[in-house]
């Protein structure tokens, strides 16, 4: 074959295969060339590909279950009300996160069961403790006898 025949039948294919996978993202013309590539078809596979931006986080949800036999009569703190009391077998509770929670009243449960996060207690971070010499001259972060001057070390506060 002619060498121009061929680059005319691949040009042809390539502005034909073009104008298709913008008729098939819903390309209008307008976007911008970073929106274009964003939708592009896979050819490997015939898929779209979308960005990252589709994808929405899945907060993990707490999941209800009967008490067992054994958790009956066990000391319980109820994580909406606070309230202590002790487990029967009509109490409410919840798994979440590898732990069991118990509830002091039916109405207690529903509330943690849509958002387990809102009631479980914030973890803060510990807090570093300094040490420091009465007379200023040393400082740590453990109690204990001054290597300088061996006076007691005092919390810093």
């Amino acid at each position: 074959m002619n060498k121009n025949v061929i680059k005319l039948c691949v040009s042809a294919l390539i502005f034909g295969t073009a104008a298709a996978f913008a008729g098939e993202s819903g390309n209008t013309g307008n976007e911008p060339a970073q929106m274009k590539m964003a939708k592009m078809p896979d050819v490997s596979t015939g898929t779209v590909k979308r960005t990252g931006t589709d994808k929405k986080a899945k907060t993990p949800k707490a999941t209800a279950r009967k008490v067992t036999k054994k958790e009956i009569g066990k000391e319980a703190v109820c994580p909406v009300t606070g309230d202590k009391f002790k487990v029967t077998a009509e109490t409410g509770s919840a798994s979440y996160k590898g732990k069991v929670y118990y509830f002091c009243c039916p109405d207690c449960d529903a509330p943690f069961l849509e958002n387990p996060e809102k009631y479980l207690p914030k973890q803060q971070p510990p807090q570093h403790k300094t040490y420091v010499c009465p007379m200023g001259d040393y400082q740590g972060d453990k109690p204990g006898k001054c290597p300088k001057c061996g006076m007691n070390l005092i919390e810093k506060k």
